[in-house]
């Protein structure tokens, strides 16, 4: 006899935790778009600018001379899951770009979290992109 497998719904606060694909900027979005730099710490530095809209939408970058693509992936990898981890700190209605500078000693989020945070309190104590 096989039993009914019910699904259960799903917590909306696994859904505010989750990356979706309208807080991810695309390639067109960077076009025509004036950046701000809002801060900067020893590896990142964050840009922002007003996206017209009610949501927080995010994106990495990284130079290919940082390193190999396996060390720049897993440096995206940990950003974005501070992105999503996170989202509280953003600005809401803003688009927000972190640029890679240069690798932490360790590619880990206890290493990359703390010094994510600072960048993020230094921006929001300048609010310049409103």
């Amino acid at each position: 006899m096989r039993r009914l497998i019910t699904r259960k719904p799903l917590n909306l606060y696994l859904m505010t935790r989750t990356l979706t694909k309208q807080e991810r900027l695309k390639k067109g979005d960077f076009r025509g778009a004036k950046w701000t730099r809002c801060s900067e710490t020893a590896h990142f530095v964050l840009f922002a600018t007003v996206n017209g809209r009610d949501i927080r939408r995010f994106a990495v970058t990284i130079r290919k001379k940082t390193g190999v693509a396996v060390v720049r992936n897993r440096v995206k990898r940990v950003v974005k899951e501070f992105f999503r981890l996170n989202k509280d700190l953003f600005i809401e209605g803003s688009n927000n770009l972190i640029r890679v500078k240069g690798l932490p000693d360790e590619l880990s989020m206890s290493v990359m979290g703390p010094e994510l945070e600072a960048l993020l309190s230094a921006a929001s104590a300048h609010r310049s992109i409103r």
